[in-house]
């Protein structure tokens, strides 16, 4: 795992929009690499969305720590690996605030909507599967899709603490 993204202009996100303090995937995108010989065959790849907090779980279950279920967000990553588990669409959120820009963004199995805040609002709809280095914008021709990660997106803001 590394830090999430570069800065824009310092850093090549490869075929990745956006960087460092967005939530574009050039910004929030790292990979995971793993080895542990005799547990996780070499050359094992695995496309499943995690994240920073999965590793948390994993950690714990590995160490046998006794944690309640409603206490921890995340899955263990490395048990879906080293039981070659198929993967599973997720939803995921973020949110990041740097001066009056304020960035946030849903996935939802391979949709994702982003908003930034910085005066006015401007809003993304993309489709990863088909799209990883959004570029298109799929407000316009998917209204309902927009509806339903606006809304989780919105619940979810409710209940975490607001922007600092």
């Amino acid at each position: 795992v590394s830090d999430n993204g570069g800065f824009a202009g310092a850093a090549n996100m490869g075929p990745f929009s956006g960087a460092k303090s967005t939530t574009l995937e050039g910004g929030i995108r790292v990979p995971l690499i793993m080895r542990w010989p005799g547990q996780i065959r070499a050359g094992t790849t695995s496309h499943q969305v995690c994240a920073t907090f999965d590793l948390t779980r994993s950690i714990l279950n590995l160490a046998d720590a006794k944690v309640p279920a409603n206490r921890l967000d995340g899955f263990d990553i490395v048990n879906h690996i080293t039981a070659r588990k198929p993967d599973f669409p997720r939803t995921l959120f973020w949110r990041g605030k740097r001066g009056e820009r304020i960035w946030s963004a849903v996935r939802a199995g391979d949709l994702k909507y982003v908003r930034k805040t910085e005066g006015q609002t401007q809003e993304w709809l993309f489709d990863l599967s088909k799209d990883l280095g959004e570029k298109t914008n799929l407000t316009s021709k998917h209204s309902k899709d927009l509806a339903r990660l606006k809304k989780l997106l919105a619940v979810w803001e409710k209940e975490v603490q607001p922007v600092r």
